[in-house]
């Protein structure tokens, strides 16, 4: 049973593919479908500053707290690494939105 999980130290980083959605009812969020690239992510990266790095690259003004990543259907959570998913160089992630908490 040899998995490649790995905590990331030993290795070089990795660009990613975020597939945004499509949503114009807020165009501050810049959600129009497109495909950004994520570069220089190391894989002890955790999910958590993942989505932070995808705010800034994209320029959105949408709350990190709201945005969703998946790869192959799988959500991803915040406290794991990209490494404890076995992301590689150019993977697609999936972005999607979060409704609102109602309060």
């Amino acid at each position: 049973m040899s998995e490649r999980l790995t905590d990331g130290r030993d290795q070089h980083p990795i660009s990613l593919q975020v597939q945004l959605p499509t949503d114009t009812s807020k165009p501050e969020w810049k959600l129009d479908g497109a495909i950004v690239t994520i570069p220089e992510l190391p894989l002890n990266l955790l999910v958590s500053t993942l989505r932070d790095r995808i705010i800034a690259a994209t320029g959105s003004a949408m709350s990190a707290g709201r945005l969703i990543l998946s790869y192959n259907g799988k959500m991803l959570t915040n406290r794991n690494t990209i490494a404890s998913y076995n992301l590689e160089d150019e993977d697609l992630l999936v972005l999607s939105m979060r409704d609102p908490k109602k309060k």
